[in-house]
Parts: structure tokens; sequence; C-alpha cells
């Protein structure tokens, strides 16, 4: 590991990404296209095959993870791995087709429907909240009025990272276990608070904004954030994904956390009063292999090789203000040019990626297990599989 690198990591961690998506209070191998890109360089000396396969089962060993997945989009090619078990202390051998609940990866999702919407012409990066909700211009705060789509996947929205105690208990009453219809009310509700900074004036992370973001997609694209992200996204790229957790469609997956230094099954981790709330922000599952081709395809149009976007598009997801693109976290390394990564969690599982568009290479890593240590543990593993391609 390099100098660079650790310093990619370091700023990454520390800028963006960490930690749950959650609901509820604050404590709580296709795609769309096969053009050959552009941009052809020589393939790096990264690990592939059997070599790739027994690094991944030795750092699942070291670490003492429950399960792990990797894949790495090599100039076009896609290489998925996994090493483990569903479920901790069991002969449940994890599958490269299980899925793992995917956090705040979903943000660039998202981010990447929303954009289909743009080129549809039915919403602006530039349209305010104003614009999308007059319903609801007489009772939100004055500094909501005109916040654009743009600020609020930059996180410049003002809105807070979750929803407070106190907004959730007005909340409860008028929910009705409809998505949409609670989705509006919370999100109604939480406009009429005081932003907690002056939007537009800096980045501060917020789940809550994507929540928005959101629904503004579900207004203007007459559909549900469920069904738009199928007909928009996971549709056309051939993805298989859905919004939820592994377990809702298989009771022998399983996430884990550590409970007295020893990795135990653990439920999702959700309030169910608010269990689609936050899909737009963290709800997104799918196999390793399958997010492989949603990085492909990032990679493919920011060469201007995707018919699924305009490379202006995929330029505008990964351009950054204050180190944050569009769902991406974007950071300028030496040699490198822009880096792309985001990490997530739902609290049972974890998720974090790369994606280097200089070098045509990507890669993301899961495990079926969440902790805070986590998080450094696996950037220093990703970083050392990606090791070759970083200048020394």
């Amino acid at each position: 590991m390099t100098m660079h690198f650790k310093t990619l990591i370091t700023l990454a961690s520390a800028a963006m990404l960490l930690a749950a998506c959650g609901g509820g209070s604050s404590n709580n191998s296709s795609s769309a296209t096969t053009t050959t890109p552009a941009v052809v360089v020589q393939t790096p000396a990264i690990l592939t095959g059997a070599a790739l396969q027994a690094e991944v089962d030795r750092f699942r060993k070291d670490s003492g993870y429950p399960g792990v997945s990797v894949t790495i989009v090599n100039q076009d090619k896609i290489e998925t791995v996994v090493s483990g078990v569903r479920e901790i202390n069991t002969s449940k051998t994890l599958l490269a087709t299980d899925y793992f609940q995917m956090g705040s990866l979903t943000k660039a999702a998202t981010s990447t429907m929303i954009a289909r919407l743009v080129e549809q012409k039915k919403i602006r990066w530039d349209s305010t909240v104003a614009e999308i909700f007059p319903e609801w211009r007489a009772q939100m705060r004055p500094e909501f009025l005109n916040v654009t789509l743009e600020q609020i996947l930059h996180h410049r929205s003002g809105l807070p990272r979750e929803i407070n105690d106190a907004t959730a208990a007005k909340a409860i009453p008028l929910l009705t276990g409809n998505s949409v219809a609670d989705r509006r009310a919370l999100v109604g509700l939480m406009l009429q608070d005081a932003p907690e900074f002056t939007p537009n004036s800096k980045m501060q992370y917020s789940n809550i904004g994507y929540t928005l973001a959101g629904l503004m997609a579900e207004t203007v694209g007459g559909d549900s954030y469920e069904n738009l992200m199928q007909k928009e996204l996971f549709g056309p790229l051939a993805i298989k994904a859905y919004l939820g957790f592994p377990e809702d469609k298989s009771p022998n997956n399983a996430g884990h956390t550590l409970v007295s230094g020893s990795w135990k099954v653990t439920a999702p981790v959700y309030d169910p009063r608010y269990a689609y709330f936050i899909n737009a922000a963290g709800g997104m599952t799918l196999t390793l292999a399958d997010y492989g081709i949603f990085l492909r395809e990032n990679l493919r149009g920011l060469q201007g090789q995707s018919s699924y976007l305009s490379k202006a598009s995929f330029t505008a997801l990964h351009t950054p203000i204050d180190e944050y693109g569009l769902g991406w976290g974007v950071v300028n390394v030496p040699q490198l040019g822009n880096v792309s990564s985001h990490n997530g969690t739902e609290l049972t599982y974890y998720s974090a990626t790369y994606l280097i568009p200089s070098k045509n290479v990507a890669i993301a890593v899961t495990c079926n297990c969440y902790d805070t240590s986590i998080i450094p543990t696996v950037d220093s593993f990703m970083a050392s599989l990606m090791s070759p391609i970083v200048p020394k």
C-alpha cells in the first residue's frame, strides 16, 4: 500500500460515508451495452482467479468475519469471489449468488436513476423543492423553498442526517403503511423544522436528503421509488436487485454484529414503522456480481461508452463539491486523478467501493457483518488488492 492510497482511504473514510443509513429516530454478468471501451490500457496486474480467491480466503480467516464477497472490474471484465459462510458457526457456505445489503452505496444508485429522469426531461438538476411540491409552500420553512435537487444530492440541503425524535413522534399518528404516502408525510414534516445550517453553505451528510430526492423522483416519475429503480436502473442494466434485506427473500442468509467479541446472527436493524422511509438512502440489496455491472457501467459512462446515460450525466454524478459528487465521495489522488468511493451499512452488513476511472478499474467488498472496527480493516484490504495500480 502506498502513501497516496493511504491518504485516499483516510479522506474517504473521514469525509462521508460512515455508519448507518438507518431509519426511525436518531438513536437508532451482462449489462445494457456490450460496447468495447474506447480507452484501451494495459491490464493492471491485479490478482485474479485462484490467486484472488486465496487472498480473499486469507483475509476472511484472518479477520474472522463470517462471510466476505469481493468484485473487481478490470478493463471491462467483472470477477467476483466469495469466502466463508452465510451464518456463523454453520456449514451454510456463502455463494456468489447470495445477496448483500449495500447500505449507503444505494445513494449512487439513486442518483443514477434520477439522472435517467433528468435525461427524460421529467426533472432538472436545478428543480427546487417548492417547484416539485407546490402544495407544501405555505407550511415548509422558507429556507427550503429554493433548495435544488442537485444541492440535495450533494448533501448541501440543510437537512439533518436522520429524523429526530420530536418529528418522529408527530409522524407516527400519520403513518398508514403505504410507503409513498408515509414518505410524503415524514418528509413534509421535516421540511417544517428549521434547517441545521444555511442551505448550500456547506456539505453535511444527510440520509433524509436522499429520502427527499427519492420522493422528488416519485413525484415526477409517477411511480414509487422502488418501481422506478426497477424500471430505470435495475431493469435496463440487467441487474437483479431489490430494496430491503437479504433475509426478506432468503431465510438462509443472515447479518451479524459483534457481541462480547464474537459474531452473532442479528436480525435486520430497523424500526418497522419506517421500513420504507430510507430506501433511497440505503435500501439496496443485490449480489456483488450484479453490483459489478453497476460499477462497470459507471466506468464505461465516464469514457463516453455507455448507452444507458450520456457522458455528461456520468460526469455530473462523479463531479464533487466539497469532495462529494452525486451519491459518490470523490477525492483527487496524485497520479490517479479523481477516485470515487463510498461505504455503507444498515448495521448488520457492511459494504465499501472504489472506482478509479483513470485505470478503468473498480472494486467492491461486502461482509455479512458489521462493527465499526470493520471500516479500517476492509479499507486496508481493498488498498492491498489495488496496490498494483497505485503509483509507487
